[in-house]
């Protein structure tokens, strides 16, 4: 009984050791699978650029003019929204002010026209 527990053993350690092997070696030939895929993809970019027509490389410019006036359109705003934002916060400021300026006139107003 214990020499086949043993057996056992043995055997399931020999096998776990094989499996890890077989794992890593899988590991590695994702790994080389994965970059040769990527090769791959990037020599077909390449061969499908090469093969572009001159109109192509005009619509692509045109594409990328509008894109820019898009990113100068949305920094202007950005910077527009910036600005009214501080705008807001300064006048709220001000008018808070304005009504402290304003409870505190209360009381002598109220005094002047009782002593009057």
């Amino acid at each position: 009984m214990l020499t086949r527990l043993a057996f056992i053993l043995c055997l399931s350690l020999f096998m776990s050791a094989s499996m890890a092997a077989s794992e890593e070696s899988s590991v590695e030939e994702s790994e080389e699978l994965a970059q040769t895929v990527f090769e791959l993809e990037r020599s077909v970019a390449i061969l499908q650029l090469s093969k572009a027509s001159l109109e192509d490389y005009q619509v692509m410019n045109e594409k990328m003019a509008r894109i820019t006036s898009l990113e100068g359109r949305v920094e202007f705003f950005a910077v527009l929204t910036f600005i009214l934002c501080i705008a807001l916060v300064a006048l709220s400021l001000q008018v808070r002010h304005q009504h402290k300026r304003l409870l505190a006139l209360e009381p002598s107003k109220e005094e002047a026209n009782t002593d009057g």
